[in-house]
């Protein structure tokens, strides 16, 4: 067996020691190159659908950490794993599962008290291998380690969550009852739900940080603190808000039955400039906010504070917001017959002092 190991040929190795148990060595550390020593063309093909499914499909971080901590916990044989996740440079307890009598229990945000072996999780998480320690207890490299020694720790696994090579989290699992419970067969497995669950994990962070940024922009168009609305480059408005709506003296049905068209909207002595706006949108992708006006659906115009944004280089829509500044105009417009007024009343001063 000794130099069955050392020559690499891991597949008799494995052969022996299910075979003949007592030959098997204490290792100091068994990282990916050796344990995953079965491949993942030896799973069933059942197995492999149940876990793709069971992870893949799951958007939700609640639902998806459940699945994986119930489908890791099932196929390893474990007593007890905790799953941690990356938060910037740390790693958050995100979840701990436990099997009792009544199964498998799964408990979210744990945070930072649940009891782990540190040494395990720096370990791997500065490798970034698999490190399976059969009976760890008696493992030269870790057996000093607080938790493992207090709790007499035999069978651990942990394994990296890799998504293109970055760090997504860990999968600590354990069991304490008995050593050389994490075989290859099950290995292949975790690896498997491991590679599953790291690119699920990514996309659930995507799809969490899109629908935050959507659920902000949402709420700054749902204030109605200025008129905002999606265009087209070609002069649809395919979105508004009620405040943009008010200002043109439109109502959504107008909106939702394609009715409004921005260069419709505007008075033909800013067609010109609006042509080359688009053009300088298209290049640049954006707008430094400029001064035009737009007809009301009563015929009159109001005056406005425009900045446009395109959505992407490739797309064909952009996002404009609109100030209303009829109340600023008047207020000019009031300034300028003050000054007016004031000029008319020194020059009849100036006059009746020369009398």
């Amino acid at each position: 067996r000794h130099c069955y190991l050392r020559w690499g040929a891991d597949g008799k190795v494995h052969q022996l020691d299910a075979l003949h148990p007592f030959l098997r060595e204490p290792e100091p550390i068994r990282a990916a190159a050796r344990t995953l020593a079965a491949p993942l063309e030896h799973l069933d093909f059942a197995t492999v659908v149940k876990v793709s499914k069971a992870v893949s499909g799951k958007i939700g971080l609640e639902r998806l950490v459940d699945s994986l901590m119930r489908l890791a916990i099932e196929h390893a044989g474990a007593e007890r794993g905790l799953l941690l996740l990356t938060r910037g440079d740390d790693l958050i307890h995100e979840s701990e599962a436990v099997t009792d009598a009544e199964g498998i229990l799964v408990h979210r945000r744990v945070g930072s008290g649940a009891p782990i072996p540190d040494s395990v999780i720096h370990y791997v998480a500065r490798t970034r291998e698999i490190l399976i320690l059969d009976d760890a207890s008696s493992d030269a490299a870790f057996s000093d380690d607080p938790y493992i020694r207090e709790r007499r720790a035999k069978s651990i696994l942990c394994l990296p969550l890799l998504s293109e090579a970055k760090l997504i989290g860990l999968l600590y699992l354990e069991n304490n009852l008995a050593t050389y419970v994490f075989t290859s067969s099950r290995i292949a497995v975790l690896k498997l739900l491991a590679l599953q669950a790291a690119i699920s994990l990514e996309n659930t962070y995507l799809y969490n940080d899109l629908a935050e940024r959507e659920a902000k922009i949402r709420r700054l168009v749902d204030a109605n603190i200025i008129g905002i609305y999606i265009i087209d480059l070609e002069g649809r408005i395919l979105e508004a808000n009620d405040a943009f709506l008010k200002m043109v003296g439109y109502e959504r049905e107008d909106l939702d039955k394609d009715r409004l068209r921005w260069v419709d909207l505007t008075p033909p002595e800013w067609h010109g400039p609006d042509v080359r706006r688009v053009e300088q949108v298209k290049a640049t992708g954006s707008l430094q906010p400029f001064e035009k006006e737009y007809f009301r659906k009563d015929g009159s115009r109001v005056p406005v504070l425009v900045g446009v944004a395109r959505f992407e280089s490739t797309d064909n829509k952009a996002v404009v917001f609109a100030v209303d500044l009829t109340k600023r105009k008047q207020a000019e417009a009031e300034a300028r017959d003050s000054e007016r007024r004031l000029g008319e009343a020194q020059m009849e001063l100036a006059r009746a002092n020369r009398v």
